[in-house]
């Protein structure tokens, strides 16, 4: 399926009928090609957690922004985005729909500006799950209440920086999530997703994308059949304790991976100025 949920394109000459993945096409829609416009009937969510917000002061922040259809500020994040504003002028530019978590990092002063500015604060207390997970369910249950998961893209900022716990949670949170949504998530150096299990395309676009890659087998287990990158897979077992996909380069502006199990694909993140 296609990242607007019809097969397309191609591979080795016949018909493609896996997963294609805009990649970095959904932080730069390109709309003077059908295959890298933004889907017409998707929603975009952007998720702002509690880290530095990568590349705060290029023009992605206010790209996305313009685009979302829900601007979610994860607790701490409300913060983050509160310093940024201070700090660069846009403090009245990006004022989120709604800051949620249990709001024990969300200090006072931007939780007092943001609530007099129309943001809905949302306390959930619930310990059994994380801020992240919270903002997800508050999205689906609240925000999109009744329509389908599937329609909604999800673009976190943040998330694989700072803390090892908070990393692999990010991790955990994209793999329980990859079959329901599409979810990518920014940090400072990469672009990261889940392919699910089967063949994937990803189409690169070389402005922004690389030329470093890795496809990370965190699930177990993956047989893996690569096309496009420098070195190349051919059903290669591919574990956590053995070969993994690491420092590997793209070459093409397609790549494919056909994996026996959900793998994560990381590239090499140059945003736009």
């Amino acid at each position: 399926m296609s990242a607007d949920g019809n097969s397309d394109g191609c591979h080795g000459g016949q018909a493609f009928g896996g997963t294609t993945h805009l990649g970095s096409y959904l932080l730069y829609p390109s709309e003077q090609h059908a295959a890298t416009a933004w889907p017409s009937s998707k929603e975009l969510a952007l998720l702002i957690l509690n880290q530095p917000i990568p590349h705060a002061e290029t023009s992605l922040l206010s790209q996305l922004w313009a685009r979302a259809d829900h601007r979610i500020c994860v607790d701490g994040g409300g913060n983050r985005l509160y310093n940024l504003g201070k700090k660069i002028g846009t403090l009245s530019t990006y004022i989120p729909d709604v800051i949620v978590g249990d709001l024990d990092s969300l200090l006072e002063s931007p939780r007092a500006y943001y609530a007099q500015q129309g943001t809905d604060i949302q306390h959930i207390s619930d310990q059994g799950s994380t801020d992240f997970m919270k903002s997800l369910q508050y999205l689906d249950t609240v925000r999109r209440a009744g329509k389908p998961t599937e329609d909604c893209i999800v673009v976190v900022l943040g998330g694989l920086g700072g803390r090892l716990d908070h990393i692999l949670h990010t991790l955990k949170v994209m793999f329980n999530n990859h079959l329901k949504r599409q979810m990518v998530v920014v940090s400072d150096e990469n672009l990261t997703f889940v392919f699910p299990k089967g063949v994937n395309k990803v189409l690169v676009n070389k402005q922004v994308d690389g030329s470093t890659c890795g496809i990370l087998p965190l699930m177990g287990e993956a047989v893996l059949t690569t096309k496009g990158l420098r070195w190349n897979l051919d059903h290669y077992p591919s574990t956590f304790e053995g070969l993994m996909s690491t420092s590997n380069i793209i070459d093409d502006p397609e790549v494919y991976v056909d994996s026996s199990m959900p793998v994560a694909w990381t590239s090499e993140f140059r945003p736009m100025p």
